[in-house]
């Protein structure tokens, strides 16, 4: 009407008139004056709402009108008293209209972009109804108690609860026709279009000064009632869901996006003022008592600035957001792996027989697996919707610089200097009291998205990354947990060419600084040795898959191009405080070989039972579910050892080539020898038939490779000592182990004739050795007591007393250092320096000797 009378009617007298009676109008329509049944106040929806929405019976307000209309409508109900009533009805009407849309619904953006036209609606200096929405009783009402519920009552909850995960949304969930590569066209750019609309919403809410405050306290109630999103077992039914998450997590992202990291305050999580509750988080290097004594000096701490609010809330939010999804994509991956492993060994000899529990059970399992199938599908689509990831790696390139401003005031680790004995970078209580999630969130984000195949660090600048993952792998005293090292150190490793197929640049920039060469290489011997105890209940499994991680970055060391770190590599070996690194890779290729062996006998055993049909099929259900799950077991378990035993032998065969004294050292030599000779005899003796399995590649088992390398190694440390030690093992040594080994050698034509020759020859001397041995046994075989060690009754070369009194051959006690500083006698605590040479012991010992060598 008004534009009909523009044409028609000249000035604007009236067409002032009329619109503003119009508006009082349709205010009194609004406050239910016309309404037959209707009373002011208790209106619980509003007709306006019909402008905003396309597929509604009247026609749409076009949306280039509606800003003015909005404008108009504001100051004339704001004259008239009924503002607050007219707009808080059409404000709970939108809310619930996006609690009732759907991600697929063509209309599903209107209801967000009529929520951000009304609240960018500024009159004079004010924003009315942006002011209006914290006031609202449903913005955050106070009996909300769980995340939820914030998700299903609160104002935002059903704008930022939009999903396409299958498990939140029904439509998707049970329309089963729906085609999962339409939703991967469709469901990203809808995503994209909808949390831009909703960062412009809050952006709006938050530009009135007076409603800070209000929003900053609804970020934190979303962050706080989703504090268990992040642990293992969380009750999803009491928490937000992940769609809900994310999208908040993608508005907090923008909200940091021009966040200047100078000026964001460092005392922030363990301040008094923090809104956030991380009273039950683990910290870095402090207790939950010291982390409390340390919030107490910081009580007249002044109030954080608003970007310190917004980019360390940010912080938490992907702590709760991106790293759960992420990780539940991951059970969902190992869920459909574990569906198809078992629907293969159930149907390994046919379909079961119709009817019968065993294909109803299959059927069972089939079902689920497409279940699970279509699930991590469509997950994948939502997770890692390419934009969200983006913003991600570039807020985290900042949150690396922050990090290392708390860690490294100094900035020493930008002019390279990593070095953990520099003073200036001693561990301080602002870095000790931080959450230790920061850091964990981190290593996971960057371990998981190359384990998906996602690069997230395209367009970042790796500069805060590298240095933050150098200076705290250089400084593992920083930290209460070594597992937030060995999750660094796994970053290192999955970025190495040897995973990734090819060298990356967050490689190359970590391992290429003279720095890292200078600290790195031996920061990682040092914690290969020490990483004993993780704090999880997994520990004893999680030191070989670091170890394993070391060993991978050390080899890719070795054979890189730039020989700086081979050399490197060797100066350390050759340092005598690298010893039980040494020890520890002959411990653990024991070990590791050991378990294999004995994983790979008892597959062996159940092949064989499977492969006697008769005697099989006689077997009862029960008993041959029993045994298809043991031999499961097996399998996982032999493939993970081997996997790190073939690692760790190779570094044995790898470094022996190029650097054989630190093998030859006198308490590692005959540890040397033992570990050779029985893993030998495991593989070449007489049970070694016991080792052939069905499809050996599957476990990773090569034991003609396992065979040339044990055999390498003893050409490689070929020296008179080792062959004293190897002789004189009196556990495993034969001289016949040795003749079957060539024998392997010469029928698999594991070698070349020049290679066998060469350890025909090492054999040879091997058996003089021990011949000698045999007769200087019977010669010394009535040596006094106080020539034998009291360990191990053997004759002393070199005696020294221990603290507690008792005198031990050196050799014995430093080999038992290597693996215990305690003394085998009273269990005090003793190291090799605490050890005195008994001299005129020693003269005696070799004075008998001597005489009875003349006889």
């Amino acid at each position: 009407q008004k534009q009909w009378y523009q044409r028609r009617v000249r000035g604007d007298t009236f067409v002032a008139g009329f619109t503003d009676v119009v508006l009082r109008c349709l205010g009194l329509v609004m406050t239910g004056v016309f309404g037959s049944d209707a009373e002011p106040g208790l209106i619980q929806s509003s007709p306006l709402s019909a402008l905003f929405i396309r597929n509604h019976q009247s026609f749409p307000l076009p949306i280039p009108d509606r800003p003015r209309f909005v404008e108009a409508l504001v100051t004339a109900t704001r004259s008239s008293g009924t503002f607050q009533q007219i707009f808080s009805a059409l404000l709970f009407d939108h809310m619930g209209r996006a609690k009732n849309s759907n991600i697929l619904d063509k209309t599903v953006a209107d209801v967000f972009h009529a929520l951000e036209c009304l609240t960018s609606v500024k009159i004079a200096n004010s924003r009315p109804i942006a002011c209006l929405v914290p006031t609202l009783d449903v913005w955050c009402p106070d009996l909300i108690k769980t995340g939820r519920q914030l998700e299903h009552y609160s104002f935002l909850g059903p704008f930022l609860g939009v999903s396409a995960y299958l498990e939140e949304n029904t439509r998707i969930e049970k329309d089963k026709d729906l085609d999962v590569e339409k939703l991967k066209q469709e469901v990203p750019p809808t995503l994209r279009s909808l949390r831009d609309v909703m960062f412009k919403i809050i952006y709006n809410l938050l530009l009135p000064k007076d409603n800070r405050d209000n929003v900053l306290k609804y970020f934190a109630t979303v962050l706080n009632l989703n504090a268990k999103k992040s642990g293992i077992q969380a009750r999803e039914e009491l928490l937000a869901g992940d769609g809900f998450m994310l999208n908040f997590l993608s508005v907090m992202l923008d909200l940091s996006t021009k966040v200047v990291v100078e000026k964001v305050d460092t005392n922030y999580f363990q301040s008094l003022n923090c809104r956030l509750d991380f009273s039950e988080e683990t910290r870095i290097n402090a207790t939950t008592e010291e982390a409390a004594e340390f919030s107490e000096t910081l009580k007249n701490v002044k109030q954080p600035n608003f970007s310190t609010e917004c980019f360390l809330m940010a912080i938490y939010s992907v702590h709760l957001s991106l790293l759960p999804t992420l990780r539940k994509q991951i059970t969902r991956v190992q869920r459909i792996k574990d569906l198809t492993n078992m629907i293969k060994e159930t149907t390994r000899n046919g379909r079961p027989a119709p009817n019968t529990r065993a294909e109803l059970s299959l059927k069972l399992g089939e079902a689920k697996l497409e279940q699970w199938k279509r699930a991590e599908k469509i997950a994948q689509i939502v997770t890692f919707e390419s934009e969200l990831l983006q913003k991600f790696a570039e807020f985290y390139g900042k949150v690396c610089q922050w990090v290392l401003g708390v860690l490294d005031p100094g900035q020493r680790w930008s002019c390279g200097v990593v070095d953990p004995e520099c003073e200036e970078l001693a561990p301080n209580k602002l870095f000790s009291t931080l959450p230790e999630f920061i850091l964990d969130d981190i290593a996971d984000t960057l371990i998981q998205s190359s384990r998906f195949r996602i690069n997230i660090l395209a367009n970042v600048n790796l500069r805060y990354i590298t240095g933050l993952i150098q200076t705290c792998v250089c400084h593992p005293n920083h930290f209460r947990n070594p597992y937030l090292v060995s999750k660094l150190i796994e970053v290192i490793y999955m970025y190495s060419p040897d995973v990734q197929g090819a060298s990356t640049p967050l490689f190359e920039q970590i391992i290429t600084p003279a720095t890292s060469e200078k600290y790195l290489l031996p920061a990682l011997l040092n914690f290969y040795t020490d990483v004993e105890s993780t704090g999880a209940s997994s520990e004893f499994y999680d030191k070989f898959s670091i170890r394993y991680h070391i060993s991978i970055i050390t080899k890719t060391l070795w054979y890189a191009s730039n020989t700086t770190h081979r050399l490197t590599l060797i100066q350390c070996l050759g340092d005598a405080k690298y010893v039980r690194f040494i020890n520890m890779l002959i411990n653990d290729t024991t070990f590791l070989l050991d378990e294999s062996i004995d994983a790979l006998r008892s597959i062996r055993d159940t092949q064989k039972l499977m492969a006697d049909t008769e005697k099989w099929e006689e077997m009862r259900e029960e008993d041959k579910s029993a045994k298809l799950k043991q031999l499961q077991q097996d399998e996982r378990q032999c493939k993970s050892y081997l996997t790190l035993a073939n690692e760790t032998v190779q570094m044995f065969h790898y470094l022996t080539q190029s650097i054989q004294q630190p093998f030859l050292r006198e308490e590692l030599v005959d540890r040397v020898a033992a570990m050779l000779n029985y893993n030998l005899q495991q593989l070449c003796g007489p049970k070694c038939a016991d080792l052939k399995v069905q499809d050996p590649q599957k476990y990773g088992f090569q034991p003609k490779e396992l065979v040339k390398q044990i055999t390498d190694i003893y050409t490689n440390l070929d020296s008179p000592v080792f062959l004293e030690a190897v002789g004189g093992d009196e556990r495993s040594y034969k001289p016949d182990l040795f003749s079957l080994a060539i024998h392997r050698l010469v029928s698999a034509n594991m070698k070349s004739s020049y290679e066998i020759e060469v350890f025909a020859q090492f054999a040879a001397k091997c058996a003089k050795v021990y011949e000698t041995k045999q007769e200087m046994d019977l010669e010394f075989d009535d040596a006094p007591d106080e020539f034998r060690d009291p360990l191990m009754s053997t004759l002393m070369r070199n005696p020294v007393r221990l603290p507690s009194g008792v005198v031990m051959d050196k050799a014995i006690i430093e080999r038992h250092l290597l693996n215990s500083t305690t003394d085998p006698f009273n269990r005090q605590h003793l190291t090799p320096d605490m050890l005195i040479p008994e001299t005129e012991l020693k003269l005696k010992i070799e004075a008998w000797v001597k005489e009875k060598l003349k006889k």
